[in-house]
This record gives structure tokens, sequence and C-alpha cells, in this order.
């Protein structure tokens, strides 16, 4: 078998019909296609019972364990040497699959390909305007620079994923300790496998629900965002040390304050030291990681970074080896 399609749903009934058929209607139809129902309280286990095709396999988990562990699940069991995702209320266009087998084939140095998206609404209204920014947010990404924003920014909308299994494996698969960010922190990891690309094309249409979770606990989403890029950091750059490595965070007495507090007790990836972002203790900064004292550095990504990015720079630092940025809230709210 040479693709498996993975789907993980948790009472998906509004949109779970659709997101099937787009799968099973498209151009190419050599697949498998695993639907793991993770532990649904709803009319989920009715339709994925009533679905009639060869090609699906249902697996029903008895407890819902979150998204992470279903879709872990799923790919376990599934057959083919390249896995494409589907979310369970998305839709994909009938040539995705074909398009993205095809491309990933042609370009043996990708570990993983997304491509553009749609955003389109759920049950309830959404302003255009808000569903053009989602769209932007993940369509303007320069794919020359995924590798770059490796540990801050997620290069492709999760549903549009089609990877290497055996990438999948070597990287551990997904974290189930994350709840929200499970693909930002698979993302991450990937890239020690291989690049990640994606189709200048749109592929998948993204449904946007402003009651997920994602949406409606924006502090929660950024602690986990936050912690997967530290766990990313810390596994991808310093695991050869045998140790918990130890960074220094340059931000504002807010960000450092927001860290303090809601990433500090989570946190047991690394050290964090702390300073401010004055001319001073960029150059005591410095001076720790000269001793040997600290193991890199965390830029606060505010109106400073590009001035204390320079100065790091200068000093023979780079990016994405002793210098790192992170995007912290100056609030709580």
């Amino acid at each position: 078998m040479e693709l498996s399609v993975v789907t993980a749903v948790y009472n998906g009934k509004a949109h779970l019909e659709e997101a099937i058929h787009s799968v099973l209607n498209q151009t190419f139809h050599d697949f498998e296609y695993i639907i793991v129902n993770d532990g649904s309280n709803d009319q989920t286990k009715e339709i994925l019972d009533g679905v009639n095709d060869p090609r699906v396999k249902v697996i029903h988990l008895e407890k819902n364990k979150g998204a992470a562990n279903a879709l872990n699940t799923g790919i376990h069991e599934a057959n083919g040497e390249w896995i494409a995702l589907q979310d369970a209320d998305d839709v994909s266009m009938k040539q995705r699959l074909q398009r993205q087998l095809t491309y990933i084939k042609s370009h043996p140095e990708f570990a993983a390909v997304g491509s553009l998206i749609q955003c389109i609404p759920g049950d309830e209204m959404v302003d255009p305007n808000f569903l053009e920014m989602e769209s932007y947010f993940f369509n303007a990404k320069d794919p020359g620079q995924f590798r770059n924003e490796q540990f801050y920014s997620t290069p492709i909308c999760h549903g549009t994923g089609l990877f290497s299994k055996r990438a999948f494996q070597n990287v551990g698969g997904y974290d189930p300790a994350f709840k929200i960010a499970y693909d930002y922190d698979l993302w991450s990891r990937m890239f020690g496998e291989g690049e990640i690309g994606r189709i200048p094309e749109v592929l998948y249409q993204y449904r946007v629900r402003t009651h997920s979770l994602a949406h409606t606990n924006r502090i929660e989403t950024t602690c986990e965002i936050l912690l997967s890029t530290f766990k990313s950091i810390a596994k991808v750059k310093f695991d050869h040390l045998n140790r918990i490595p130890k960074l220094l965070l340059l931000g504002s007495q807010k960000e450092i304050a927001f860290y303090k507090e809601k990433i500090a007790p989570r946190n047991h990836y690394l050290q964090m030291l702390f300073l401010e972002q004055k001319l001073s203790d960029m150059k005591k900064a410095y001076s720790l990681y000269r001793l040997n004292k600290i193991d890199g550095i965390v830029l606060a990504s505010n109106p400073q970074i590009d001035r204390i990015f320079r100065f790091f720079v200068g000093k023979g630092l780079s990016f994405g080896n002793q210098i790192f940025k992170v995007w912290i809230p100056d609030d709580f709210s």
C-alpha cells in the first residue's frame, strides 16, 4: 500500500460526512482510509458505521484521549508508505491526493508537504474578512523560510499534511501532551527528517470554527506553542548535551512575567534565566554564553528584536543555533 489517509474525529457529526466524501471522491483512488473515533458521544459512531467503502477502516476508541493520541493510533495501523491527513470538518479538493503524492515523490528532500488553503465557515456566521485573514496566515508564508521559522511558526495547515510514515516514526509521532499545538510540535521535529514544502495551489478547504479551543482559549494555545517550541529547541538543538539545556530569555518585564507565571511551571524541557533588553543586559547575556554558563539565547519577538538580533549576530552567534526567537504576550488577557 502506497498511501494511507488518516482522520481523527471527536463529536464531529456536523461535517464528518462531507469530509469523508471529499476523500473517497478523489481522482486518486488507490489508498486506505483510516478513521479514528476518539470516544465521541454524539452520532459520530453511527455515521462511521454507515460508511460503505472497502478502503475505509474505522477504529472506535472507548475514551476520548485527544487528537494526538487518536492520530498516533490511526497512523500506527496504516499500511501506507505515505500518510495524508484529513481533519474531520474540512474538505479536500478532488485532485489533492494525486497532486501531493506526485509532488513529494518527485522531491526526495521533502519529509512532508502541504498546500494552500481556502478558509470556509462552520455552522455559525463568520466575517468574510476574518476568513480571509485566516487564509492569509497560512498562505502568505514563504516556503523558502519554513526551516528558518522552525521554532517560531507552523509551516503548513495541519489537515493539508502529507508525509513519510518513516519520518513520522523517526521523530516519535504526535506528542499527546499537547491538546492544541500537537501539529506545530510535529512539524518542528519533522525538519530533522527533511524539508517541509507546500504546493502553490489551493487543495484544501479549512473550516474555521470560532468556538474551537484554539480560537476561544488564546492564552492556552499560546502556552502550548511556547512549550512545544522549547521542547523542540531542547530536543533538536541540544539533545547531544545529555542534560537539560540552559537558555536565557531577553524580553520586556511583562514578557518575562508572562513566562514566569504561565510557562515556567510546565517547562521541564529546559532551564531559563532572564534579563531585560537594555544594552548592559545584552552584553551580560553574551558574556554568559562565552563563559559556557548558558547554551543559547531566546529573544522575545517585539519591536526591539531587530536591534538585539543584529547585536548577537555581530558577535558571531547564528539564528536557529545559538539564537532563537519566540512570541510571548505582554499581557494575560
